[in-house]
């Protein structure tokens, strides 16, 4: 991942230029443009030019060229979607409030309250040795400023003996300001730059604070931080009226509005100074505000989309943003570690089971619960997996007396989980190696996208670090029958993001989804009921993502091309047939039946070539059950010819361990 802050345009490009494929995410945080600035605001390129033509274009490639673009207003935001044309989904709005390490709570130059303001809150104060209010202003003197406006408004005050004036800062027009004030005969101090930690000393030590009061199209889009940061010190503010400022404060309850016109801002310095009380109640309003909505956590908590890579749509952009003048806008909608439950499904393949338990019960995630099915293993199998268990994990045992295949022992288990209170359910394979970091960054994904499907990881190949086998699946009913590595997605990426599927070696189901869509489709038994089930969630508006920050080893693949042992072959030819059946309408299976056969022949001649005729067999015969109709559990011939006892039921004897359905 990589930020790129303010005036990093040509940054963006040149790291989009020497990372086209595989580079990182590009935040890019410039917060305001280069046309804005140097067009819009200094006037240093003319309008229509040849430069403010090509600046344009530059930030419209930049902004382009990054994955999320951040912006301080939502006015900023419309601003960039619509004179510099970026898409809604990657701009997105992060308040820049005050730095909290300087102007919070804890610093220690920061009052709240004056003494003499408790004691006379209807009167005016006597803040300095002759009885005079302090009016703070302090900046670059910069055009977004105004301060031909307040140069203005001090013209106009000039006769009052009340009041005096103190201006901090440097710029290409302080000399002129400077003049303009001395001249009106009005008592004004100026002093260059102090240090940017003794800020909030000078605040505190004035009664009023200036805004800026410019007139451009950027000073209309931003909140400055002299606002911010007068309001955190606790003092009253005055700034010109913009939507950009309305979006955070309330005119007349946190601070005051006016025209970006000198007489209005005369106007409104003689009304507060005449008014201690109101004074005080701004200052204390502002203060809170900024210290309930902009504190770290508050302004961390805008970031967690833009880095973790979650897309966030305007009308959700505008609804988190524009309730943040709001006391309850922005309280945290963070619950305590959500319980996830967690089932383990075996069938007699108790070792990697084991295997897979102590990697779940290792993870990071604290809250679990969770539950191993063992569908009717043989007894040997089953003996192994319970002494295994006892003592050692904290971990329920369903045992099951009929293989119930994936579909039915899952369902199983994710109506007692989802029933105990459970917000997630993850399923795994017996033969699944989760890292430590899998659970909690598949439930952070989960609760960041809570309208997704089933999330589901970075599938490694057979053991945890090594080459991805899915980092998600294409699934389209129509043309199910190609080869899944033709349509799984290949460019890697750094954040979450939706995928046509998720595989059902491990997935994470909501309780919403759940509701929603119920459990698997216990007609499949097994394969390709996972297939089934995010093509369900998708058609009730809930797509499935992949999280590729988090990491889970999967052994055992198998597939028309090579790998199936009987049994599996026939659940796939059967079930495939059976998914083009329940999914397609008359026109898609065009497609779908020419494809199916087509694949089905090739797949039985290369099994052919390789002398395994078992497989063709129980291949073939697969495929004429699923054109009868069969669905749910197999025959018994099936499971003897795979080589498990008593059809799949509950068996006594011994015997090696058998595959596990998926």
């Amino acid at each position: 991942m990589a930020v790129v802050g303010f005036n990093g345009q040509l940054d963006v490009l040149l790291l989009r230029l020497v990372s086209l494929r595989q580079g990182p995410r590009v935040i890019f945080a410039p917060l305001v443009s280069l046309t804005e600035t140097l067009v819009d605001d200094r006037g240093v390129y003319s309008r229509g030019g040849m430069a403010a033509r090509a600046l344009r274009l530059l930030d419209r490639l930049s902004c382009r060229a990054a994955d999320v673009v951040i912006v301080d207003t939502l006015a900023h935001r419309r601003y960039f979607v619509d004179v510099l044309g970026v898409a809604e989904e990657r701009v997105v709005v992060c308040y820049l409030g005050a730095d909290a390490a300087v102007f919070g709570d804890d610093a220690d130059s920061i009052v709240t309250e004056r003494p003499d303001e408790a004691e006379q809150p209807d009167e005016a104060e006597q803040p300095d040795e002759v009885g005079r209010l302090r009016v703070l202003w302090f900046g670059q003197y910069l055009p977004l400023h105004g301060t031909d406006v307040i140069a203005g408004a001090v013209e106009q005050l000039a006769d009052r003996d009340d009041l005096s004036f103190v201006f901090v800062g440097t710029g290409e027009a302080r000399e002129e300001f400077e003049q303009r004030v001395r001249q009106s005969g009005a008592v004004a101090e100026f002093e260059d730059w102090v240090d940017y930690e003794q800020l909030p000393a000078l605040i505190e030590k004035a009664d009023i604070v200036l805004g800026v009061f410019g007139d451009s199209v950027k000073s209309r889009m931003v909140i400055p931080n002299k606002v911010y940061q007068g309001a955190a010190v606790g003092r009253a503010v005055i700034t010109a009226d913009c939507e950009a400022v309305r979006e955070v404060f309330t005119d007349g309850r946190d601070l005051v509005l006016c025209e970006a016109e000198a007489g209005a801002l005369a106007a409104a310095i003689s009304s507060l100074a005449s008014t201690a009380g109101h004074r005080r109640s701004l200052g204390e309003a502002a203060s809170k505000l900024i210290a309930g909505r902009f504190g770290d956590r508050e302004l961390g908590r805008c970031w967690v989309g833009p880095l973790s890579g979650e897309e966030t749509t305007a009308e959700q952009t505008a609804v988190e943003v524009t309730a943040v003048g709001e006391p309850a806008a922005l309280e945290s909608t963070a619950d305590d570690e959500a319980l996830v439950g967690v089932v383990i499904l075996n069938f007699n393949s108790a070792r990697a089971t084991l295997r897979c338990l102590l990697a779940v019960t290792g993870s990071d995630y604290g809250n679990l619960r969770v539950m191993v099915v063992d569908n009717a293993s043989q007894a040997a199998d089953r003996r192994e997996l319970e002494a295994g268990m006892a003592g050692r994990f904290e971990a329920r045992l369903l045992l099951n007396d009929e293989n119930l295949g994936y579909a039915g022992g899952n369902n199983a288990a994710l109506k007692t989980l989802f029933g105990d209170g459970c917000r997630y359910v993850l399923v795994l394979n017996g033969d699944t190696l989760p890292t430590p970091t899998a659970i909690s960054s598949l439930v952070a994904c989960a609760r960041r996208n809570p309208h997704c499907g089933p999330v589901g990881p970075r599938i490694a190949r057979d053991w945890p670090g090594a080459h991805s086998a899915s980092i998600g699946e294409r699934y389209w009913a129509t043309v199910a029958w190609l080869p899944r590595s033709l349509l799984r997605p290949r460019r890697p990426r750094q954040t979450s993001y939706e995928v046509g599927g998720v595989l059902g070696c491990a997935m994470l189901i909501s309780r919403d989804l759940y509701n929603r869509v119920g459990g698997f489709e216990e007609a499949y038994f097994a394969y390709y009921e996972e297939v089934d089930y995010c093509l369900r969630a998708r058609r009730v508006g809930m797509p499935p993502r992949v999280e590729p920050g988090a990491e889970i080893a999967h052994t055992g693949w198998r597939g028309f091309g090579g790998g199936m042992t009987g049994l599996a072959a026939y659940l796939k030819a059967r079930n495939l047939w059976q998914l083009g059946s329940r999914r397609l309408d008359l026109l898609e299976k065009l497609l779908f039946v020419p494809g199916y056969f087509a694949m089905l022949g090739l797949s039985m001649l290369g099994y052919l070539f390789r002398g395994r005729i078992s497989v063709l067999v129980a291949m073939g015969r697969g495929a004429a059950a699923g054109m009868g109709g069969e669905t749910g559990r197999p025959p018994d011939f099936v499971f003897e010819a795979a080589g498990v006892p008593d059809a799949g039921r509950l068996a006594g004897g011994g015997g090696e361990q058998q595959e596990p359905l998926r």
